[in-house]
């Protein structure tokens, strides 16, 4: 093998690579999500398009041993979504979704976009009205019929 070859990886930073090997594969965003919602299923599948880099990665928290990863409660995980960077930070709701817009190739524009000011401003009341309508949306799925993926602060009808 060949040494020598740098690579500039992710962090900005070089790293010595043996021509021949494949590059290093980009971390992953853990997206801690309720399985059994078709919400976040239909979402899910809609973000997953846009992924062709398979840069996140999606658990489904009713799982136990992925409960156990999650510093919050199953109720607070259920509230917004919460992603886990790939250096172990938390975030959730529209700072969740800024980071993986960032790292999905054809929507890094839009997540830049809306990390300036006003869209920043915004960004919060934004995700919190689509979440409250989330059912609403064109092409989403039908309401669940239990409390699995009931708005956070209403019950199922």
């Amino acid at each position: 093998m060949v040494k020598g070859v740098l690579l500039l990886t992710t962090e900005n930073t070089e790293k010595e690579c043996d021509v021949g090997h494949s590059m290093p594969k980009a971390a992953t965003y853990d997206v801690f999500m309720d399985g059994t919602c078709s919400f976040c299923r239909w979402s899910k599948a809609k973000v997953q398009a846009y992924d062709s880099a398979s840069r996140l990665r999606f658990l489904d928290y009713n799982d136990p041993v992925v409960a156990l990863q999650a510093p919050f409660p199953r109720v607070e995980l259920g509230g917004e979504m919460h992603v886990r960077t790939p250096d172990g930070a938390w975030l959730k709701g529209f700072e969740a979704w800024l980071a993986l817009m960032r790292v999905l190739p054809k929507l890094a524009w839009l997540g830049w976009f809306a990390s300036m000011p006003p869209m920043r401003w915004m960004g919060p009341y934004v995700y919190a009205f689509i979440a409250r309508h989330r059912y609403s949306l064109p092409g989403a799925p039908a309401r669940c019929e239990t409390d699995t993926c009931a708005i956070p602060g209403h019950r199922a009808k």
